[in-house]
């Protein structure tokens, strides 16, 4: 029995992996399309072939729960518009202005993100050794977004605060997607959150192809979305969303960090991206909260214990 649960403790640990894996690759591939793709149409097409792809497993399950879908259509929404619609479109968007790096490296920011989520707007507390965690990790994000220059010229970076605006929003989804029921949770919501957030997208594709640029109809456009469609959207969504269940946001939002490991694998592979010395001045500080915050939950699991 002992085995058994041991073995189960992993499953989400891998969901996890997998997920953030996932949308490593989807930073990358993104950047390498963004000069011929543009973001909302590639963001659009994303969600649709995820709808595709999704729609055999969620319907019944989605039909299943509609009475608890209606009961809780505000977090619904809420949820479709920040996890689906809002977080990757944002992350397209910085990507055409800057470097795939810079976006992966932020990512590890977002779990003292969910913190300050937590403690803004669900008001629970954080403690001052976690206060210490998200003020060390600020600074590596500041020296990034600021490209080093955080004393002698101090200016952000607009793709910059765009991605790390993202990151917020995610941490925010994060955050919220606990609160739904327990019957709601895994595919019903996962449905009912990219369908919803794939009818909020097609508005602003629509403006956006006819106003700014349309999405080609090439062998890139239609690889790109089924990757994006099919692994970084439905994949990993369905494998988060399963970890948030049974590690929580705090433990699950950890699993983030892994974003710019593998990120920066990819992005020096496939796009020949080098780290300049604020990345690594960046990186440290970021771990080092990092380091700072886990300190605290381990040393609270040791006095329960």
């Amino acid at each position: 029995m002992t085995t058994l649960n041991q073995k189960m403790t992993w499953i989400p640990v891998v969901l996890a992996i997998i997920a953030t894996m996932s949308w490593a690759g989807n930073i990358t591939l993104a950047k390498m399309v963004n000069e011929s793709i543009p973001p909302i149409g590639l963001a659009f097409w994303r969600w649709t072939v995820a709808s595709i792809v999704l729609a055999p497993f969620v319907l019944r399950p989605m039909i299943k729960q509609w009475r608890l879908f209606k009961d809780n259509i505000r977090l619904v929404l809420l949820l479709a518009l920040f996890g689906v619609a809002g977080y990757n479109t944002l992350v397209y968007v910085a990507l055409k202005n800057t470097l795939s790096t810079n976006v992966v490296i932020l990512q590890s920011a977002s779990p003292l993100m969910i913190l300050l989520v937590q403690f803004f707007l669900l008001k629970q507390t954080t403690t001052l050794r976690q206060a210490l965690a998200i003020g060390i990790s600020a600074i590596g994000v500041l020296l990034i977004i600021t490209k080093g220059k955080l004393i002698t010229d101090f200016t952000f970076g607009n793709s910059e605060l765009i991605a790390l605006f993202a990151i917020l929003v995610w941490a925010t989804y994060s955050v919220f997607v606990q609160r739904l029921p327990d019957d709601l949770k895994g595919l019903p919501i996962l449905g009912y959150t990219v369908f919803i957030g794939t009818a909020m997208l097609l508005p602003v594709y629509i403006a956006e192809s006819v106003f700014v640029e349309t999405m080609p109809l090439s062998f890139e456009s239609i690889a790109i979305s089924l990757y994006t469609g099919i692994f970084a959207s439905g994949l990993a969504f369905f494998c988060w969303n399963a970890a948030l269940q049974r590690m929580g946001a705090a433990k699950t939002g950890q699993f983030m960090h892994l974003i710019p490991v593998f990120g920066l694998i990819f992005s020096m592979l496939l796009l020949g991206e080098r780290l300049e010395n604020y990345h690594y001045i960046g990186i440290t500080f970021i771990v080092v909260g990092l380091i700072v915050a886990n300190l605290s939950s381990r040393k609270q699991r040791l006095q329960s214990t």
